[in-house]
């Protein structure tokens, strides 16, 4: 009968989508009517399905893509969080999901996040705000002398690691430690910045300026042309090196962490 008059049956899908938004407006909690609900069974549509004030609801209340109430490390899709038993999937574009304790510093309680490590496969977790924690705001940094949130490493649209730290720029130290640098942690995709005298960085070791580094050379290593690393080197360019020799690029290897500066060869 639907087939023989279609506007018939659009119009009984748009009531039906129409009584559905209602519902989960009402009863924001209940699965069965579009809501979050505690049953293992949540929408894959976006944050405002469980919150009405959120914005406006969605008709995606189709099924997770993702096997429900898995542990904390284990992989996901779905950015919902649907498939983790915490809620929570932190998705790296590219990358993958990792199912963890949180997304953003809010989802914690008195700390920050830490972001998902896509070297070592791990979820995102919470953390007291400590030295080398991650952040996303300076608010959440509780030890006074590491109370800044710098950007440790970063693959542009992809993944941003910021710790709690002594500082982010030059700008933050002073005195007889006015070089800002980085200190990678690899295994953990993180790290921290610190404030250290001029000219005490030695070969392979992070920087942001050629001031900090005892060569007086401070170059970039790339991994996969994603990311980009300050390192303290022989050189940054040949005429850096003796005469026929060549200034060959620094190194990450993300397996052994280890940072390794340019060399003249």
């Amino acid at each position: 009968m639907l087939a023989e008059h279609p506007e018939v049956a659009q119009g009984c899908i748009e009531s039906c989508a129409t009584s559905l938004n209602t519902f989960a407006m009402v009863y924001p909690e209940e699965p069965a009517c579009g809501g979050g609900g505690t049953t293992g069974e949540p929408t894959t549509g976006t944050a405002s399905d469980s919150d009405p004030s959120g914005g406006p609801m969605t008709t995606d209340v189709g099924p997770c893509n993702d096997v429900p109430n898995q542990p904390d490390d284990a992989a996901c899709t779905d950015s919902s969080g649907c498939g983790c038993s915490s809620g929570k999937c932190f998705v790296i574009p590219a990358l993958g999901g990792f199912c963890g304790e949180c997304l953003v510093d809010a989802d914690c309680d008195g700390g920050g996040c830490t972001a998902a490590n896509p070297i070592a496969g791990s979820g995102a977790v919470c953390n007291d705000g400590g030295p080398g924690d991650g952040c996303q705001t300076d608010a959440v940094c509780s030890d006074p002398n590491n109370d800044v949130c710098g950007t440790v490493l970063e693959i542009p649209g992809i993944i941003t690691a910021s710790t709690c730290g002594e500082c982010e720029t030059n700008a933050d130290c002073g005195g007889q430690t006015p070089e800002c640098v980085p200190k990678y942690d690899f295994a953990n995709f993180g790290g921290r910045f610190d404030c250290v005298a001029a000219a005490s960085v030695p070969n392979d070791g992070g920087c942001q300026s050629d001031a900090a580094c005892a060569s007086g050379h401070c170059g970039q290593a790339s991994v996969m042309g994603l990311l980009q690393i300050g390192v303290c080197g022989e050189c940054v360019t040949d005429s850096d090196c003796s005469p026929g020799e060549q200034c060959v690029d620094g190194q990450v290897d993300l397996d052994g962490g280890q940072l390794i500066g340019a060399t003249c060869q």
